[in-house]
């Protein structure tokens, strides 16, 4: 079992990406809003005045946020269809920066509830 993580900075796909995952019965994804660390120095002042350089080249047109899409699959299987999927959807972006996808893997799950009386 893993947890794949997608950090998508071409928001472009995000939808094509998520409706692979329902045809690849890919259930329970969470998406939460992300940033990279270069967008963060670029838009801190003190930071930008001392580190822009190191970011120099990149562009406005940018994408400043990303998407973290993280979820959970049980099997080698569908993660392999799943990572071979994703990257079939993002090879025709025109961005310099997609994004990228790691996995961890995943020892125990252990759902929340409130205690039954």
């Amino acid at each position: 079992m893993n947890v794949l993580f997608i950090v998508l900075n071409d928001l472009a796909y995000l939808d094509e990406i998520l409706e692979k995952f329902v045809d690849l019965k890919v259930r329970g994804a969470t998406i939460i809003e992300s940033q990279g660390m270069a967008s963060a120095i670029l838009n801190s002042e003190g930071l930008n005045f001392l580190m822009g350089g190191l970011f120099k080249g990149r562009t406005d047109e940018e994408q400043k946020y990303s998407k973290t899409i993280f979820t959970v699959i049980p099997d080698e299987e569908t993660l392999n269809k799943t990572v071979q999927a994703v990257q079939k959807i993002v090879e025709r972006s025109k961005k310099r920066t997609i994004g990228f996808m790691f996995t961890v893997p995943v020892t125990g799950i252990f759902p929340l509830s409130p205690k039954v009386k």
